[in-house]
């Protein structure tokens, strides 16, 4: 661990200095990660007095910001993973398959295997796609969510069934 006085030092405020559970929590690793990269010469930690809650100063190791966001993972754009969350993202909005299949440049079994997990989850209690939101605001009125809809559609019932029972 080095000691350094730019770590206390108010001459570099520039520079944001983090404690291992902060670091870890920044790059989604475990603390013990943070400490092993430590150990490892990897990342480097320095001693800056803090004041702890109780109102005493303490010495910790903290590490700087930028040195810590080297270890960010970048996400591959065609990672498994990325891609379902991706393409969940696009079921969400209500875009069609084959627009999802151009966006993403999967194939379309692939898209669609995603689209029918996505349903299984609950997903297509959830969108209602542009163009029938479109058509529904048409014919029951501006909406915010399937609740409303519902509401919409239970006083329409109401309405043509008072109307249908008069004279």
């Amino acid at each position: 661990m080095t000691i350094s006085p730019s770590a206390s030092d108010s001459s570099e405020d520039e520079t944001r200095w983090l404690t291992a559970t902060e670091a870890a929590d920044l790059l989604g690793v475990s603390y013990n990660t943070i400490v092993n990269w430590e150990n490892a010469g990897r990342l480097h930690a320095y001693k800056q007095r803090r004041l702890l809650t109780n109102g005493q100063h303490r010495e910790i190791r903290v590490f700087k910001e930028a040195e810590v966001r080297k270890f960010l993972r970048r996400r591959d754009p065609n990672e498994e993973d990325e891609v379902a969350a991706r393409a969940f993202e696009m079921f969400e909005e209500g875009r069609p398959i084959r627009e999802i299949v151009i966006a993403l440049r999967v194939r379309p079994e692939r898209i669609e295997r995603l689209h029918d997990q996505w349903a299984d989850f609950g997903g297509a209690e959830l969108v209602i796609t542009p163009v029938a939101k479109r058509e529904l605001e048409r014919i029951i009125g501006p909406f915010v969510g399937v609740a409303e809809i519902v509401e919409r559609v239970a006083e329409l019932a109401k309405k043509l069934a008072s109307q249908s029972q008069q004279p």
